[in-house]
This record gives C-alpha cells, structure tokens and sequence, in this order.
C-alpha cells in the first residue's frame, strides 16, 4: 500500500509540477545576421535558463509573415510574438499615429517621447485587441533604398517604391508621387530582381541583410522612426503565475539598452557599405529641412486616414514633444 501511495504521489506531483510550467510559442520575423537576432537568442537563452517556462521559438517567419503571426498571437494560437507599428496597424490603426513620417526630428526627442509617454499611450488599445504590452524594441530610422540617391522629394517622384499598407507610409508616399506597391517584406527582393520595384524604405539592418545587393544606394532621410512592440497573449499572459510574469517581463526589457546596440551596429554598417563600395547618401541641412517640411504637411491627411483616435494620441505626442523642447530650452 505504502508503495502505490508512492507511486500515485510520485506521478500527480509530477502532473502537477508539470501543469506549473509555462508552456507555449514564441514567433518573430528577424533576417538572420541581424541585431535584431542576437537579442532574440540572448531572450531565448535567458528564458531557457528558467525552470519556470518551456517554450516553442520560431523566430525567423516559420509560422507565417507578420500579418498572421499577430492574428495567430490574438487568438492564442502563439503566445509572445513581436509586430512593427507598420504590421500592427493594420490590426491596433491607432498605432500608426507613432510612425508619421518625421514625426521624431532627433533620437534624443523620441527616446524622450518612449521613455516617458509612448507605453501609457499604446498599452489600452493593444489591451482592446487580446494583446499584453511586454516591451519596445528599436527597428531604427528608416531611409531610402533604391538605385540612385533620394536626397530631395522631388527625386522619389514616379519611383515604383515597395510601399506598406500602413497609413503613415501609404498616404506619405502617395502625396511625394511615389508609384506606390503593395508588396510583403518577403517578395521585395524577387520585386527588385524583376524591377515590379526600383526601391523601397526601411531600417539599416532590414537593408543590409537583405537589399543591398539588389539595390545599391542608401539614402539617410532617417524619414520613420520605427520601433517593434513585443507583446504576449492577454489571456495566456494573465493566466501565469506572478513569478512566470516576473521573469517573461524582466527577460523583455532594457529597451533603454536596446536601441544603443541597435544604433552602434546601424553605425557599423554604414561604414562597412562605404568600404565595400555601395553609395550611402547623407543629407546636408537643406535638404533635410526640405524633407521634414514636405512629410509634415502630410500629417493631417494621415491621421484622417488612420482615424479612431489618431488625433488625440498625435495631441499627447505633441504635448511630450514640448516637454522635451522646454527641457533643452
């Protein structure tokens, strides 16, 4: 009797042990080589080395593009997944509102604005559609690449430029008279073979892992400041223990930390293009003053465009854009 008491004990603790572990999966969409990859892995390593998840980690597109990925995270079909404020919007539009073209004129003004206002400001609306705020993540500036400089808006004119379906890209792109191509991440370099593009938009790394051999010049507009949300399933995130959510929020900050990684290999490579021969554009102030003026006229147009509360998450950015002016005032 003594045994089988054992031998039950043994295997409901087990079960019980067992049903304390957090179980489920993890998905992203990084190229592989990136910076974006090394964070994932040191993530992964960090929740590996705890007793109190055993996840599933599909990081690099194997449960879909982004657009279905986050579809998947809302229905519980993947439980901690990363989105662009681009992919996003198409679920959570407001979202949007943050990546207005020249939205952010430095980095010191939008690490300003994340670090004292951006969460607060997300977190209800991703809240709204099943999803658990965990951290940001820098994607970076975004700039031109095509196959000649974009150093002046008159010079995008009538480019066939891979274009997401976000407002605050499409409408942008539209109103400088860009031909506009509604294409995936995945398809823009068979698009630039084939020449259904001459171009595009996107962060360093994006470019340099995977562009810039079909398209050899860089130009740094530094137009979008793009940043990744890492989000978890609401239901699933609640359903953990206190300790499990410690440990899933501890092992997703320091997004402080982050962007100075991100930025630091965004220098790197830069000056690893100009080594190796391909043609990255610096504005000088002219064009650059040009640049902000032509994509800040474009503002009201997309947060119409974006609707729901467009205007009011712009009027909260703009009050934090203040609050910094003042300060270095």
């Amino acid at each position: 009797m003594r045994v089988l008491i054992a031998v039950l004990c043994l295997t409901f603790c087990q079960g019980a042990f067992a049903a304390d572990v957090l179980k489920g999966r993890v998905s992203g969409t990084v190229p592989k080589g990136s910076v974006w990859e090394q964070q994932w892995l040191r993530r992964i390593d960090l929740i590996k080395q705890s007793p109190l998840a055993d996840l599933e980690y599909y990081i690099y597109g194997e449960l879909g593009n982004e657009e279905q990925v986050l579809g998947s995270l809302r229905r519980g079909r993947v439980q901690i997944a990363s989105g662009s404020l681009w992919g996003l919007a198409a679920l959570v539009p407001e979202v949007a509102v943050f990546s207005l073209p020249y939205l952010f004129e430095s980095a010191a003004e939008a690490d300003y604005v994340y670090d004292c206002c951006a969460s607060a400001i997300i977190e209800p609306y991703l809240e709204k559609q099943g999803y658990k705020f965990l951290s940001w993540s820098e994607a970076g500036w975004t700039n031109f690449y095509g196959q000649h400089a974009m150093t002046t808006p008159d010079s995008v004119r009538g480019e066939k430029l891979r274009t997401p379906s976000t407002a605050s890209v499409s409408v942008f792109f539209q109103q400088l008279g860009i031909d506009t191509v509604f294409i995936p991440i995945n398809d823009v370099v068979p698009g630039l073979q084939t020449g259904m593009v001459t171009g595009g938009a996107s962060s360093l790394p994006w470019y340099f892992n995977a562009f810039k051999d079909q398209a050899r010049h860089y130009t740094l507009t530094e137009h979008h400041y793009e940043s990744t949300v890492l989000m978890a399933n609401a239901a699933w995130f609640s359903a953990a223990t206190p300790d499990q959510q410690k440990m899933l929020l501890d092992v997703f900050s320091g997004f402080s930390k982050q962007r100075l990684v991100v930025r630091a290999d965004v220098d790197g490579k830069i000056a690893q293009l100009r080594e190796a021969g391909y043609q990255v554009h610096a504005l000088t102030d002219d064009q650059r003053r040009a640049w902000i003026d032509a994509a800040q006229k474009t503002h009201p147009a997309i947060l119409a465009e974006i609707g729901g509360d467009a205007e009011k998450i712009y009027a909260e950015i703009l009050k934090a854009k203040a609050a910094f002016k003042a300060q270095q005032d």
